[in-house]
């Protein structure tokens, strides 16, 4: 009886400790549309979660594609995980009007996918405490197509997009996004798909990330890195990133030497998950209005790359202020933190024994806040 008991207790905390699926739907233009929500134990409405939406591929369903690991970091990131799932065409199985096809078919080409998610982050953020700056969007093979196309006609909504194996459809309107965008995109060159050089179905990648550079006018030539090859996977993984971007934007690209049309994870040398949160997380940092405009337009950071000194010059800054000078590394780990004056600071690469990398500098008093990227080159 004794050992019953201690098991109920036992399982009792262990799911308490883990957030829940939940499945819910609504009806949008007379179609019932269906998706996931996962809310981690850590959420108080009180303090705003993130959300982010994960969209499937061609022919997937929103029970397999929630196993992708998102609600793993939700549980102690805040994030509020969205799962939606495309309607069946009569073709291609389920599919998202993505632009994406095959000889002049594309799927789905009637259904108003742009307005159901609109709908969708409207309906979740009515239902839980949403920071609306704060609403992201990440989609694999169709689903990063589909991804791809908010960027383009709903970055009003969404504040960040990371594809992984999908560009722009060939069936889509031009991109015309209207202002700067922060995009990722992780995609291998062995992809059997959805092929690294195009054309079909969709945008070759080097021309996706051509259109995004020149969109946010940042950049042209990206800063190159390797991530350490630490897995027996036969990959190894290029990290492209094009720097100076509008509004503080960030771009950039995951290239996978070898890796064919797959979502890869902790068994490889890049876990896509974990690596588009990190990605995410930053816009986190990167504060919108007038409140951002004024602490950019006063601050210079140089040199940048650096593999020493970097020098942060706030000296227009306002006097009567303190301000939190804080550098995290690229998972997001705080390595530096100081309340600073309006002065010049200056922050020493090798005293922090900073390792070569991108890192994010934050600046911020009271509601206002500036970031940028540093890269250390050691």
């Amino acid at each position: 009886m004794q050992k019953t008991l201690l098991l109920s207790v036992l399982l009792l905390v262990s799911f308490s400790s883990f957030g829940q699926w939940l499945n819910k739907g609504f009806t949008f233009e007379t179609r019932a549309r269906t998706y996931r929500v996962y809310v981690p134990t850590i959420y108080d409405a009180s303090k705003p979660a993130s959300m982010v939406l994960t969209l499937h591929g061609l022919g997937d369903n929103i029970a397999n594609f929630s196993q992708i690991g998102m609600n793993s970091i939700a549980d102690t990131a805040n994030i509020i995980v969205v799962v939606p799932q495309a309607l069946p065409d009569v073709l291609a199985g389920a599919a998202w009007n993505s632009g994406a096809g095959y000889f002049g078919y594309y799927p789905n080409a009637t259904i108003n996918d742009v307005g159901f998610l609109s709908a969708l982050i409207d309906t979740v953020s009515a239902n839980y405490a949403i920071d609306p700056n704060k609403v992201f969007s990440c989609g694999f093979s169709m689903g990063g197509f589909m991804t791809e196309r908010l960027a383009c006609e709903l970055n009003d909504k969404v504040k960040a997009f990371a594809s992984v194996a999908g560009t722009f459809g060939q069936g889509l309107p031009p991109c015309t996004p209207n202002r700067a965008v922060s995009v990722a995109h992780f995609h291998g060159t062995a992809d059997t798909v959805v092929p690294y050089d195009g054309p079909t179905p969709g945008l070759a990648v080097n021309s996706l990330m051509a259109f995004w550079a020149t969109n946010n006018q940042c950049d042209a030539t990206p800063l190159q890195t390797n991530l350490p090859d630490t897995q027996n996977d036969g990959f190894t993984v290029e990290h492209y990133v094009y720097q100076n971007g509008l509004n503080n934007t960030n771009l950039e690209l995951f290239k996978v030497n070898g890796a064919d049309h797959d979502w890869l994870t902790s068994a490889n040398d890049i876990n896509y998950t974990r690596e588009i949160w990190n990605f995410f997380r930053k816009q986190q940092f990167v504060a919108t209005g007038v409140a951002h405009v004024a602490l950019q337009n006063k601050v210079s950071v140089y040199p940048n790359p650096s593999n020493d000194l970097v020098m942060v010059d706030m000296a227009q800054l306002p006097a009567n202020k303190t301000y939190l000078l804080q550098l995290f590394d690229y998972s997001g780990k705080l390595v530096f933190a100081k309340n600073v004056a309006a002065s010049t600071q200056q922050l020493s690469v090798k005293n922090m024994g900073l390792a070569n990398g991108l890192y994010l500098l934050s600046i911020s008093a009271d509601e206002v806040k500036m970031s940028q990227t540093i890269t250390v080159v050691r």
